[in-house]
């Protein structure tokens, strides 16, 4: 398993209640987590809790389906991708939470080798942009 860490310090002036909203807002989230989103539906569950997304966006290697689930904790947000590209099983794990004046991303990342190490790359090239696109969201 591989593992990484994103942190990015939460604005003057935006209360921490703010960030949490955003992050309990599963459409906002799925906009924010998925740059290239062609489309996202609904599967189970309960978007003010827990609730599981069947997710269609566009990356790299052609258009993909996966299915993301968001859980709503006390501090923040847990999403889990399951997804199943042509080179193998890929699970991201992410745990966002707001501390101490920052939005907080634990990630771990199980695949194949070389799906790990391509997720962990692009966790740490892109989702300092989607920390800031979301703290953006969350002052609107």
């Amino acid at each position: 398993m591989s593992t990484t860490n994103v942190s990015t310090s939460i604005p003057t002036g935006l209360a921490q209640d703010q960030v949490l909203a955003a992050l309990h807002n599963h459409d906002l989230m799925i906009k924010t987590l998925c740059p290239a989103l062609i489309s996202y539906e609904f599967e189970s569950g309960d978007p003010n809790t827990q609730a599981t997304y069947s997710v269609t966006d566009k990356k790299p290697i052609g258009q993909t389906t996966y299915k993301l689930t968001l859980t709503n904790v006390v501090d923040g947000v847990d999403s889990l991708v399951n997804a199943k590209p042509p080179v193998g099983i890929l699970t991201i794990a992410g745990k966002w939470r707001v501390k101490n004046g920052q939005l907080v991303e634990d990630v771990e990342i199980d695949g194949n080798f070389m799906m790990k190490k391509m997720a962990k790359g692009n966790v740490e090239k892109t989702h300092p942009a989607q920390h800031s696109q979301l703290l953006e969201q969350a002052k609107a």
